[in-house]
């Protein structure tokens, strides 16, 4: 039986002021390991900005849900009552395909979330490093990252643009083919502009201009990225020709682009495009900009079309990602079954062999010499024959009878040691 509880508060069960709370830094979770190595064989703890789980392999006796929630909230000196939200639970087989689930994207608050395989992997090394996974929750983990990868390559789970920023980014590139080395100017320093920039960023851009009414608010934004020019949007409108890619989301009722503005700014770029993306609502851009030759003018209603559309393709490709987490998952049982058949087999060998002797030796003052090694002879090939067919049938699972089960009724039968191969395995972590 495999011994694992996973304890999950995520998007579903918690606001985001909730799941900021119990959010763990890797700071944080060295300073919750030694508790949990206290009662816990293995663990794992994954944080990221929509969940935190507590992986949980008991050392002895196990620990109720409310417990490990417990643990959870102490390791951030949260009191009872400090955070009272809901929380998923899984146990056994089911909290493995869980994590498989987490590090393929598929159970993320955005479907097909590329970034969450990168933090499962962090989350897996933070725990190495601290010496809380073991065995079992390595090779869960191992298994957790191959899955991700596999989902990553064999489907389009994560393909096309789900958030408003990065759509404006992949219909750049749709324009322009490859935006490495463009220059792209940003019209605001809010939250909006900050996922544009760190969209824009692994493109490779060639420069960064962002404009803003507070300058310090764009110096902020820059040194945040490690790239960009700040200016005031009184400059914006003399160096607007300098730009490939113009994003804006500003706040006002007022046009921030009007058609003379940009017509203006076109000036001397001959047939250059000129990509402006409006995500401002209100509008920020003057809609007759679109007229003007070798102008493409987007708004946040055809960014928000590519966005819906993307996830209807993600939504397509759940089936094909299950897919690869069950054969992922059956792999991952049949190892873990596995495990129980070599200690069994040795048991019961030993137990054989031990009935064996105990039974030449009662007739060892009537057989000596070459009667005793002929009987001895006779006897271990005998005990090797009836063990033989045996033993390979406890390796398959035919006729719908499980490996475990298999192992587990030749224990009963034979009165073999209940502390199973796993916590042998594990108990030498």
């Amino acid at each position: 039986m495999l011994k694992l509880t996973a304890v999950s508060i995520n998007h579903r069960t918690a606001n985001v002021e909730a799941r900021e709370k119990i959010y763990y830094t890797s700071e944080e979770i060295r300073g919750i390991a030694e508790k949990l190595k206290t009662v816990a064989r293995e663990s794992l703890i994954v944080s990221t900005c929509n969940r935190t789980e507590l992986y949980f392999i008991p050392s002895s006796a196990p620990k109720t849900h409310d417990e490990l929630y417990r643990l959870i909230r102490e390791g951030k000196k949260l009191k009872d009552g400090e955070l009272d939200v809901q929380f998923e639970t899984f146990e056994g087989f089911e909290a493995v395909r869980h994590l498989f689930a987490v590090a393929s994207g598929i159970d993320s608050l955005m479907l097909g979330d590329i970034q969450v395989l990168g933090q499962v992997k962090e989350a897996y090394n933070t725990g190495v490093e601290l010496g809380m996974v073991g065995t079992l929750m390595h090779h869960i983990c191992q298994v957790a990252l191959k899955a991700g990868k596999r989902v990553k390559a064999e489907t389009k789970i994560s393909e096309g643009a789900v958030s408003v920023s990065y759509a404006a980014v992949e219909l750049a590139e749709k324009i322009f083919g490859s935006i490495k080395g463009r220059t792209a100017m940003l019209i605001g320093a809010g939250e909006t502009a900050e996922l544009a920039a760190k969209d824009l960023k692994p493109k490779e851009i060639g420069r960064l201009l962002i404009a803003n009414r507070t300058l310090d608010h764009a110096k902020n934004l820059a040194a945040q990225m490690g790239m960009g020019e700040a200016i005031t949007l009184e400059e914006m409108r003399s160096r607007l020709q300098e730009a490939d890619i113009v994003i804006s989301s500003v706040g006002g009722s007022d046009y921030i682009l009007t058609r003379d503005m940009v017509a203006a700014a076109l000036k001397g770029r001959e047939s250059n495009p000129l990509l402006i993306i409006d995500i401002g609502v209100p509008r920020n851009v003057d809609p007759a900009v679109k007229k003007i030759p070798y102008v493409f003018l987007n708004d946040i209603d055809s960014l928000q079309h590519i966005v819906q559309n993307n996830m209807q393709m993600r939504r397509t490709e759940i089936v094909a990602v299950q897919r690869v987490l069950d054969e992922e998952l059956n792999d991952f049982v049949k190892w873990f079954n596995s495990l129980e058949v070599g200690p069994t087999i040795k048991m019961l060998r030993e137990k054989i062999e031990q009935i064996r002797e105990e039974e030449l030796k009662r007739y060892k003052g009537k057989i000596d010499g070459a009667d005793a090694r002929i009987l001895d002879e006779v006897t271990r090939s005998l005990v090797n024959k009836i063990l033989h067919e045996p033993m390979t049938n406890l390796k398959s699972a035919e006729n719908g009878i499980s490996v475990v089960d298999r192992v587990n009724t030749l224990k009963s039968l034979f009165g073999l040691g209940e502390e199973s191969h796993q916590e042998k395995t594990n108990g030498k972590n």
